[in-house]
């Protein structure tokens, strides 16, 4: 059996004492220092990174709740809109059945005055125009 002064105390102990006798003091205190001030860095970085994270969420609950509520107003104008489509198909198929003639010149007449002779709204107007004419000269 080793009688040693050091039987007390485990290898790490022993071996934190051999350096403490070999390192300067002042560095070590310096050290310590240096890392007090990136631990008070950290800190704040930290801290700031909690508020950004809160902020966000805060922010993001509230787009999604816009986000929800303009999705459920397009859905409702959607609807209204197939509504609307709906009941002038059935006034016009009235219309059709019961004045033909009148419902047939009504049509040409509003054909008409969308599309006047000679006058475009702009030049997309125009090549969209003759892509359809000749796509329906192509079918023929």
């Amino acid at each position: 059996m080793e009688c040693s002064i050091y039987q007390n105390y485990t290898a790490s102990e022993v071996l934190v004492q051999g350096l403490a006798g070999v390192i300067n003091q002042k560095d070590v205190e310096l050290i310590v220092r240096a890392q007090k001030k990136m631990l008070q860095r950290f800190e704040k970085t930290n801290e700031m990174l909690t508020n950004v994270n809160s902020l966000s969420a805060t922010r993001l609950e509230k787009a999604q709740n816009d986000f929800k509520k303009h999705t459920q107003t397009v859905q409702d104008m959607k609807k209204d809109l197939e509504n609307i489509f709906k009941r002038i198909k059935v006034i016009k198929t009235k219309l059709s059945t019961q004045q033909p003639a009148a419902f047939a010149a009504a049509v040409v007449a509003v054909d008409h005055k969308e599309n006047p002779q000679g006058e475009e709204d702009d030049e997309y107007d125009a090549i969209i125009r003759e892509t359809k004419l000749n796509q329906d000269r192509e079918q023929s």
